[in-house]
């Protein structure tokens, strides 16, 4: 019998590793503590005592000190942009306190599943080229092959770019190490991975600034940056919204349209292999929360309206006064008064 318990302790520690994601470090609370736990262990074994992170992630990890703070902060990123983008919605982007983050929407190959493993290889992506341009990395810095491109006279090139290159290629290294590329469902994540990180490679601005005499702007010097992560952010839900459903070609080992009639995705494209369910009501074999009780706009016609966010159960009105303050004067010297305003707010929550 013991030995029977053993061998359950030992299956239950593998099952919880392999659902385990380096999505964990996202987890404001969970990295914390994972930090304190430690902090004490010298730079190598940091990493290496991180069980949800593949090896080659461990081995990345331990490249340089600041690295775990650096995926914390991308892989966090990529979790409120994602709860920022969807909290209209029917799904909102629900995190659980697990080691898989996002509960079990993963199971199913959705579209969602598509958005959340894009959004977080463009954080990942993101977070290491900032960190390159602020110095804080010891294996890159700014881009400086960007000056080999020819820019006709126009501007010369200067300051501080981006370094996309590096980031991408970390982010490609890391995140897309743990998955299989010989199933269907890792050549999905493998390409929305790529997705990511090809939509913040297009969301590049080119700033300039310049110089001469009086204002003149005789020498025009440019660099590179990335644009605000919810940009990206929003470039990806409106990929979402257009997110093609495919199939894989075992033969040859890849993903492929449905039909010829379909239009062919390309690599910055978010894919799916099956549909979602309606996110109506609680399911926990789906991951659904379901949506009673979710605040709805009363004259929105659109995903976020009660007709729609309530799928059709209807909703209810709670009345709420709030006390703001209101015509505020200033006397001298030196106070401020003002009355008290009631405001009476209608809120409005699916049945």
């Amino acid at each position: 019998m013991r030995r029977f318990l053993e061998k359950v302790v030992i299956v239950l520690a593998i099952l919880q590793i392999v659902h385990a994601s380096w999505w964990y470090l996202g987890v404001s609370s969970s990295y914390q503590s994972l930090v304190e736990e430690i902090k004490h262990l010298p730079g190598r074994k940091k990493c290496s005592n991180l069980a949800f992170l593949a090896p080659r992630q461990q081995e990345l990890c331990s490249l340089e000190d600041k690295i775990i703070e650096v995926i914390h902060e991308g892989a966090s990123m990529g979790i409120e942009e994602c709860q920022y983008q969807f909290q209209t919605r029917r799904w909102n982007c629900s995190t659980f306190n697990t080691t898989n983050v996002f509960g079990q929407i993963l199971k199913i190959k959705s579209r969602e599943t598509s958005y959340i493993y894009a959004i977080l290889s463009a954080g990942i992506m993101y977070s290491v080229t900032r960190a390159c341009a602020k110095g804080d990395l010891g294996h890159c810095g700014c881009d400086t092959k960007v000056r080999q491109i020819t820019t006709d006279g126009g501007f010369e090139w200067g300051g501080c770019s981006d370094n996309i290159r590096y980031g991408s290629k970390f982010s490609k290294d890391f995140v897309d190490s743990k998955e299989m590329r010989l199933n269907a469902d890792g050549l999905m994540n493998v390409w929305n991975n790529g997705a990511g990180r090809k939509t913040v490679k297009e969301e590049l601005d080119l700033i300039c600034k310049c110089h001469g005499v009086s204002g003149s702007c005789s020498v025009k010097i440019c660099w590179r940056k990335m644009k605000t992560f919810r940009a990206i952010g929003t470039a990806l839900k409106n990929r979402f919204d257009g997110a093609s459903l495919v199939k894989m070609d075992k033969r040859k080992k890849r993903l492929k349209r449905l039909s010829r009639l379909q239009k062919r995705p390309t690599k910055k494209d978010l894919v799916y292999l099956q549909e979602s369910p309606d996110f109506c009501e609680h399911n926990l074999e789906f991951g659904s929360l379901g949506t009673r009780g979710r605040q709805c706009n009363k004259t929105s016609y659109g995903l976020d309206g009660c007709r729609l966010m309530c799928c059709g159960r209807g909703y209810y009105t709670l009345v709420k006064e709030e006390k703001d303050d209101c015509d505020c004067k200033f006397y001298w010297c030196c106070r401020v008064e003002c009355k008290k305003c009631t405001n009476v707010k209608e809120l409005h929550y699916c049945n």
